[in-house]
C-alpha cells in the first residue's frame, strides 16, 4: 500500500528536538522507539504530493566526468549539467524509514519533459541518511539545477515487517550526511585532449565507442580531405609543376653558363701559357743558331 498525504502526515516526525532523537534512534537501531515512525529531514509541507513527497537538490553534487571530486554547493547557488553528463546529486533531505517501509525515487515530469533522466531507485526498510540520486542530461543542451530545488519525488509504501535490519558492515552509505569516496568500477576522469595533439586515429577511437552519428563525422572529415586533395591537383599542382620546371631550367641555363665561362678562362689561361713556353723555347733555339753561325765564320 502506497502511504497517503493523511498517512505520512500520521507517521513522520516532525517537532525539531524529536528529530534530533529520532535520527539517534535509527543509529542505534533502537527499533522499539522507531515503530512506524518515519524522518524527513527538513520536512516541508508544500513537498508533500496527494501520495509523494518531492526531494530537493542539496549541498554536493559529482558529476561522473570528475568522479574523484564532489562539488559544493552553496545556498543560492546552481550548476550546469551539460549535455550526455551524469551527475550524482546529493538530497537535502536526510530519510529514515522503518522496518515496515520503503521508498522509491522516481523523475518529476517537469524534467523528463526537458529531456533528461533521474534514475529510479530504492530506498529499503531501516535506511537512515541522505540519499544520492543519478541526474543525466539527455538534451543537446545544458540543464541548471540550483541547491533547494524540486527535482525527484519519493512514494513510500507500506510493507510487511522485515526481519533483517541495514547495518554499516554491509551498507557503508548508511547514515551518509556527505557524498564522501566512491570507487567507480568503469567510470574515469575526462580529459579533455588539446588539439594540437589529436591525431586523425582518434575519430576511429570515438566512432567505436559512440558509433552513429560519429560515423557520418568521419566519413565527411575522409571526405573532405579527399576533394581538397583533387582540388590542389587540379587548381594548384599543375602551377607548381609548371614554376618548378621553369625554376630548374633557368637554374640549369645559369650553371652551363657559369660552366662554359670557366671553361673559356681556363682555356685562355692554357693558350696564353703554351705561347709563353713556345716563346721561350723559340727564343733559346734562335739565340742558339746565332751562336753556331757566328762560330763558323769565325
Amino acid at each position: 500500500m502506497i502511504l497517503s498525504d493523511k498517512a505520512l502526515k500520521g507517521r513522520i516526525v516532525q517537532d525539531t528536538k524529536e528529530v534530533k532523537q529520532a535520527r539517534e534512534w535509527w543509529k542505534k537501531g533502537d527499533w522499539a522507539k522507531i515503530g512506524n515512525k518515519l524522518v524527513i529531514d527538513p520536512f516541508e509541507t508544500s513537498a508533500l504530493g496527494v501520495c509523494t513527497y518531492d526531494l530537493t537538490v542539496g549541498e554536493e553534487y559529482l558529476s561522473l566526468r570528475d568522479p574523484d571530486n564532489p562539488k559544493p554547493l552553496e545556498e543560492g547557488a546552481q550548476f550546469k549539467i551539460g549535455p550526455s553528463e551524469t551527475v550524482l546529486i546529493l538530497t537535502e533531505e536526510y530519510i529514515c524509514l522503518p522496518q515496515n517501509i520503503m521508498a522509491m525515487i522516481v523523475p518529476r515530469a517537469r524534467w523528463i519533459f526537458e529531456g533528461t533522466c533521474i534514475h529510479s531507485s530504492r530506498v529499503e526498510p531501516t535506511w537512515y541518511g541522505k540519499l544520492l540520486i543519478g541526474f543525466t542530461n539527455l538534451a543537446k543542451n545544458p540543464v541548471s539545477l540550483a541547491r533547494g530545488e524540486n527535482f525527484c519525488t519519493c512514494y513510500f509504501t507500506e510493507a510487511s515487517k522485515t526481519e533483517a535490519v541495514l547495518t554499516k558492515d554491509k551498507v557503508p552509505f548508511l547514515g551518509r550526511a556527505k557524498i564522501g569516496r566512491i570507487d567507480f568500477t568503469h567510470v574515469r576522469e575526462q580529459r579533455l585532449r588539446p588539439a594540437d595533439r589529436v591525431e586523425l586515429s582518434d575519430i576511429d577511437k570515438v566512432v567505436d565507442l559512440y558509433g552513429w552519428p560519429w560515423d557520418v563525422v568521419r566519413g565527411m572529415l575522409h571526405l573532405t580531405r579527399k576533394e581538397i586533395g583533387e582540388w590542389i591537383e587540379k587548381e594548384v599542382t599543375s602551377d607548381i609543376v609548371g614554376e618548378a620546371t621553369a625554376a630548374a631550367v633557368n637554374t640549369a641555363f645559369d650553371e652551363l653558363t657559369t660552366q662554359y665561362r670557366e671553361a673559356n678562362k681556363w682555356n685562355r689561361n692554357l693558350v696564353i701559357a703554351v705561347m709563353a713556353v713556345l716563346g721561350v723555347i723559340g727564343a733559346a733555339i734562335a739565340g742558339a743558331a746565332i751562336t753556331y753561325i757566328i762560330t763558323a765564320f769565325t
